[in-house]
């Protein structure tokens, strides 16, 4: 098996395979993205396999990432890149593309994807409501059992307060998020307000996706390929389809128009603009080129009421906007390492509580066994107290050891308990 094995092998049991934007292409991505129902027929079947006990698969764009608590762990890293990665695309076995996390490596992993910082954009929102997704499915199909169920939830956690609580998702950083951003400057209420759009290829479909989520009004596109145009009707049933030749004669109804179309010549003139702004009796137009070349006449900023953006100030816009999101990594990852401190501190819980109640049960056996021996000795109405006094001296004595275990880092102490006072024989007793 070839994969980059990063970190140690301290804290919860878990495991992690996964690949990532940095570690393979588009295509092979592609290949081993899952679906809700696909991604439901995998765990099914990691969850058949004697050495996984829990599983919840994290599948975008940009990654795809299996998460495993292991009854045994180099048989269940096995089982999660074959069945996850291996049935699919044998070839991603190749040096570099797989990484594996182990334990509290993989569970910081987690809570730093949720938080935005391993996106490919950072501090992307979107990707919070994928790790919900996949909460959500794992939680269905019976996959996630204490240890992930609680990771899970600490990874929403510190997503919520990463972006509740500090920058990192302010601000736009993609072409279609930064033109609903400079459209809201310009005009109150989006919905009020219609898009054109020239052009329909993925910056167009970017340009939709950020103004529908942000309630923008109804669109109009246009473009050389109606076929391509009515494809988003399927996302976008409200659209209104027009032809390419009737740009010009649509403009006057648009508030906002986004150019996006590989065309070598201007598709907007000066004149085609100043004609509409007639018709519209001046009230403002936002125009944004994101062409290559420019797909508006650059003189149609000179007119009035007209602001025209082109793919230069709009990367200006978004650069200013990461380097203000990379300023809030430090505050974020103090987020991240407060949450994962809370998880830390209940899966020992999970082991301490019970070294506790046994040690105590242990304590209290001795007790009743000395005092029973030695109350013959003491008068009747003496008894009570006795029982209180040494009842206070064990809580007392157990006391400062129990709450010690329980801030300890090294579980290795449990041994040592369970070994001094002999807590497997009382237990197997």
């Amino acid at each position: 098996m070839i994969y980059d094995n990063d970190g140690d092998r301290h804290g919860p049991s878990l495991v992690l395979v996964g690949t990532d934007y940095r570690r393979a292409s588009l295509e092979l991505r592609e290949r081993v993205s899952y679906k809700a129902e696909q991604a439901t027929e995998l765990l099914v079947h990691l969850l058949a396999r004697e050495e996984v006990a829990e599983a919840c698969l994290v599948s975008t764009c940009n990654r795809t990432e299996i998460y495993i608590h292991p009854r045994e762990e180099e048989t269940a890293l096995r089982t999660a890149v074959e069945l996850t990665f291996l049935s699919r695309v044998p070839e991603i076995e190749k040096q570099g593309r797989l990484y594996v996390k182990w334990h509290g490596d993989a569970a910081h992993h987690l809570l730093a994807v949720a938080g935005g910082l391993e996106s490919m954009i950072l501090g992307e929102p979107e990707i919070l409501g994928q790790v919900k997704q996949a909460a959500q499915v794992a939680e269905t199909v019976g996959a996630s059992g204490a240890v992930l169920r609680r990771l899970l939830r600490s990874a929403i956690k510190s997503g919520q307060r990463a972006r509740q609580e500090t920058g990192i998702s302010a601000g736009a950083v993609s072409f279609g998020y930064a033109v609903v951003e400079l459209a809201k400057n310009i005009f109150s209420r989006l919905e009020k307000h219609k898009v054109l759009l020239l052009g329909a290829g993925e910056i167009a479909e970017q340009v939709a996706r950020n103004l529908q989520e942000k309630g923008g009004g109804q669109l109009i596109i246009a473009n050389r390929s109606r076929q391509r145009a009515e494809a988003f009707l399927e996302h976008y049933p409200d659209a209104r389809i027009v032809d390419f030749d009737q740009r010009a004669a649509i403009l006057p109804e648009a508030d906002l128009v986004v150019a996006s179309t590989g065309a070598e010549e201007a598709v907007l003139t000066r004149a085609d603009v100043a004609a509409a702004m007639h018709q519209r009796r001046r009230r403002p137009m936002l125009i944004v080129d994101l062409g290559v070349p420019r797909n508006v006449e650059g003189t149609v900023r000179k007119l009035s009421n007209v602001f025209l953006h082109d793919i230069d100030s709009l990367d200006h816009l978004m650069q200013h906007n990461l380097q203000r999101r990379r300023e809030e990594v430090p505050q974020v990852q103090q987020i991240l390492g407060e949450e994962l401190g809370r998880f830390h501190d209940w899966h020992r819980g999970l082991e301490v509580e019970p070294v506790i109640a046994s040690l105590q049960k242990r304590a209290e056996a001795i007790r009743r066994h000395e005092i029973a021996r030695a109350l013959a000795d003491f008068p009747e109405e003496s008894h009570d107290a006795l029982e209180q006094l040494t009842r206070s001296l064990v809580r007392k004595i157990l006391h400062h050891p129990s709450k010690h275990l329980r801030r300890a880092e090294d579980l290795n102490r449990l041994d040592l308990v369970r070994e001094l006072f002999r807590l497997d024989e009382e237990e197997s007793g």
